[in-house]
């Protein structure tokens, strides 16, 4: 994010997923007054992390300012534990009111070109420019790929907040997880949950009139 200023904050807070989510706990906890912090503690985040690569800032469009977001709720809330109850109930709620419109989309046939496109997206969005590493699962139908580096994880980390890391990994679950009935969305593990890996796993029903 080439401008990091207070400002340029708040709008991208506004426009991803979790931590829009989390900036509306805020106002109806009562915690509004705590946000120009969250603004301004997310502007350092990006400055400290401005040599990264323009595929790794992208995710941390989502990461950083999640970060900031569980300090202010740990300052809130009084301890992690009531800071990570607090991501539980609101974490997915822009989430949740997104995934009808997806799921229409794959109700007009979208859902049959799912496996392809994760993996035409593979390097681009999840490669190693972005803090990723994966291997390719052989003899698997698409799309099978085991994540064995994620830079959520290996940030939120390095900031001490490594639990953050299962909420980006229930993003995916709930996302993938229920976009189409002949979508079936296969995961055992997370690097995040303490697994050996991330497991990716999206393909098409075997018996679904001749797709599979």
């Amino acid at each position: 994010m080439k401008n990091t200023n207070i400002s340029a904050c708040k709008r991208l807070i506004r426009s991803k997923p979790i931590p829009c989510s989390l900036q509306q706990g805020f106002v109806e906890n009562g915690w509004a007054h705590l946000l120009p912090g969250v603004y301004q503690r997310t502007a350092e985040l990006f400055a400290e992390n401005a040599a990264a690569s323009k595929q790794l800032i992208m995710h941390y469009g989502q990461i950083l300012p999640t970060i900031a977001l569980y300090e202010a709720a740990i300052q809130a809330a009084g301890s992690r534990e009531a800071a990570l109850a607090f991501l539980e109930s609101w974490a997915y709620r822009k989430m949740e009111k997104m995934l009808p419109i997806a799921r229409g989309l794959m109700k007009l046939g979208l859902y049959r070109l799912m496996p392809s496109l994760c993996s035409l997206m593979l390097d681009k969005l999840f490669g190693r420019a972005a803090g990723f590493d994966y291997r390719l699962v052989p003899d698997a139908p698409k799309f099978a790929v085991d994540m064995t580096r994620c830079p959520y994880l290996d940030t939120y980390t390095r900031y001490g907040y490594p639990e953050l890391t299962q909420f980006a990994c229930r993003a995916d679950d709930l996302t993938y997880g229920q976009l189409h009935p002949k979508l079936v969305w296969g995961r055992t593990q997370t690097l995040g949950m303490g697994g050996s890996c991330c497991e990716f796993r999206l393909h098409l029903k075997q018996n679904a009139k001749g797709e599979g």
